[in-house]
């Protein structure tokens, strides 16, 4: 199902009619609003997009933005999400049904998603996303924006969205193995080790995403990923390939372009 809050401009606290109105099945949070309050519960996955401006995301403990350059996954909640803005911003947030991302990963995910060595036991979700933002690509986008123009079309078909859901939950897998493969590439012995690096620089790169119009120096980068300005310059470049600096300045030139 849809659920729509257009022109919202004064209070917007979603939480007590999200709860009411969205059950177990899938669902779609669909705003056109300016201001907007609204909390995802910790019992499913949920992917969040953001049109013309942010939506703010509070979560373990940090603050990230999803705006025009991001798309972020919750693999669990919960998190508290706020939209402000000047302008009207346009919000989608995907709610899959629970169980789904289960069932319709349960045959593709592998060990190698987690980062997991011979033995060594699989985490307790079946699902190996992580909590962080991704920028649009080529991959995941096309389905997310697919989905966003039938949804502002007014369509209301179960069965066409539970399709679109499981082949976007491919695309992230999709998404998620480059980002695994990266993290291969650092020279560590220990897969948990390496689990623990890849944690760490995504931290740094939703501190990037989220604070881009601050005056961020190496310093501020490497204490969000709680790693020394040395071993952060030299991880966070294994993994994107480019240096944190080099990062920065492209999400800036994106934002203004």
């Amino acid at each position: 199902m849809i659920l729509r809050r257009t022109h919202e401009l004064v209070g917007g606290d979603l939480s007590a009619g999200l709860a009411r109105t969205v059950d177990a099945g899938n669902a779609i949070l669909s705003l056109r609003t300016q201001v907007a309050d609204y909390t995802l519960d910790a019992e499913r996955l949920a992917l969040l997009c953001a049109w013309n401006g942010r939506q703010e995301v509070a979560m373990d403990g940090r603050r990230v933005a999803v705006d025009d350059d991001t798309w972020l996954i919750v693999p669990s909640g919960p998190a508290h999400v706020r939209i402000r803005g000047a302008h009207e911003v346009q919000a989608m947030t995907i709610l899959f049904r629970r169980g789904m991302p289960e069932e319709a990963l349960a045959s593709l995910v592998t060990s190698d998603d987690r980062l997991l060595e011979n033995g060594e036991s699989s985490y307790a979700s079946a699902l190996p996303f992580m909590p962080h933002l991704h920028t649009h690509d080529r991959s995941v986008t096309p389905v997310l924006l697919f989905i966003r123009r039938h949804c502002d079309m007014g369509l209301e078909d179960a069965v066409w969205y539970e399709e679109q859901f499981a082949f976007l939950l491919e695309r992230l897998l999709m998404r998620h193995r480059q980002i695994v493969s990266r993290a291969r590439s650092v020279p560590v012995r220990r897969a948990a080790t390496r689990r623990e690096i890849l944690r760490r620089v995504l931290l740094a790169t939703d501190f990037i995403h989220s604070n881009y119009d601050k005056p961020l120096m190496l310093g501020d980068m490497a204490r969000a990923a709680f790693l020394s300005r040395h071993h952060f310059l030299r991880l966070f470049k294994h993994i994107h390939e480019v240096t944190p600096h080099e990062y920065l300045q492209r999400k800036r030139t994106s934002v203004a372009a």
